[in-house]
C-alpha cells in the first residue's frame, strides 16, 4: 500500500477451534489517517482488529499463525510485552463501558497507572477530554460520576481514557453503531481531528459512514481480505467482482 506503513500483516491465519476465521491476510496499514474495514457480518472485521493489540489472546481455543509487525517489531513474539502493546494501540467498543468513579478519575486511570507526575495530570485530563470534544461539556463536573453521563458522552469519555496513556493507534470496533445520529456525529468529527496524529482502524457495517470518514478501506469476506485501497479508489472503481456486489447490495 506505502512504503510509511504503521502495520503490516503477514500470512495472518487464525482460528477458533477448527474455525478458520481469519485466512492468509496480508496487509500495509498506512501511519496515520483512517482506514475502515467493511464486509458482511461474520466475515473476520473484529477478529483482524483485535489481532493488532493481541486481544485474541483473551479468547478460548485460539491458534494464531503468522506476523503482525508494529513499527517493525512482530506482536506475537514471546518477549513481547502485551501491556505496552495496548498501552501503544487503544481501543474503542461497540457499547461504552466506564470505570465506577468519577469523570476526571477515570481518564486520570490510565496515566496513574503509568506513573504520570501529578503535577501533569491536570494537563493531560483537560486535553485528552478537549481532543474527545467533551471538555465544554463536563469541565464544571469532572467530580460527578461518569455513569451519569449519556451514552454518546460515554463513547467520548472511552475516547479521552484511550489518548489519555498516548498511544499510537486507535481501534475502534463499531464505535458509533449504538448511539444516536447527533451523537454518532460527534464520535465521527472527533475521529476525524485526529487522524493527522494518529493511525486509526474503524471497523463498521455502513457502507455510508466509510465513506464519509475513510483514507482506506480493507474489504473482507469470508475471513479473506478481497480488497485494500485509498477510499476514492474503493469506492470508484473496485477491482473484484465480489467487491462490486458487496457495494451494489447484492452480497452482504
Amino acid at each position: 500500500m506505502t512504503e510509511d506503513s504503521h502495520i503490516i500483516v503477514k500470512n495472518l491465519n487464525v482460528w477458533y477451534g477448527g474455525n478458520h476465521v481469519l485466512k492468509n491476510i496480508n496487509a500495509r496499514i498506512p501511519a496515520k489517517g483512517i482506514t475502515s474495514i467493511i464486509g458482511p457480518s461474520g466475515c473476520g472485521k473484529t477478529t483482524l482488529l483485535k489481532s493488532f493489540n493481541r486481544l485474541l489472546d483473551l479468547a478460548e481455543d485460539v491458534k494464531i499463525d503468522g506476523e503482525v509487525l508494529v513499527d517493525g517489531s512482530n506482536i506475537f513474539e514471546a518477549d513481547t510485552d502485551v501491556t505496552e502493546l495496548r498501552k501503544r494501540i487503544g481501543m474503542l467498543t461497540q457499547t461504552p463501558t466506564p470505570l465506577p468513579m468519577n469523570i476526571y478519575d477515570n481518564v486520570a486511570y490510565g496515566p496513574r497507572i503509568h506513573a504520570l507526575a501529578k503535577d501533569k495530570l491536570d494537563e493531560r485530563i483537560k486535553e485528552c477530554l478537549q481532543r474527545a470534544g467533551l471538555w465544554d461539556e463536563v469541565e464544571k463536573r469532572l467530580k460527578d460520576p461518569a455513569a451519569n453521563l449519556s451514552l454518546g458522552q460515554l463513547q467520548r469519555l472511552a475516547l479521552a481514557r484511550a489518548l489519555s496513556v498516548e498511544p499510537e493507534v486507535l481501534l475502534c470496533d463499531e464505535p458509533t453503531s449504538a448511539l444516536d445520529p447527533i451523537s454518532a456525529k460527534h464520535v465521527e468529527e472527533q475521529l476525524l481531528s485526529l487522524k493527522k496524529d494518529y493511525t486509526i482502524l474503524f471497523v463498521t457495517h455502513t457502507l455510508r459512514q466509510a465513506k464519509r470518514i475513510s483514507d482506506y478501506v480493507i474489504f473482507m469476506f469470508f475471513g479473506e481480505l478481497v480488497e485494500f485501497g485509498s477510499a476514492e479508489e474503493f469506492f470508484k472503481s473496485p477491482k473484484d467482482e465480489r467487491t462490486k456486489a458487496y457495494l451494489e447490495g447484492l452480497i452482504g
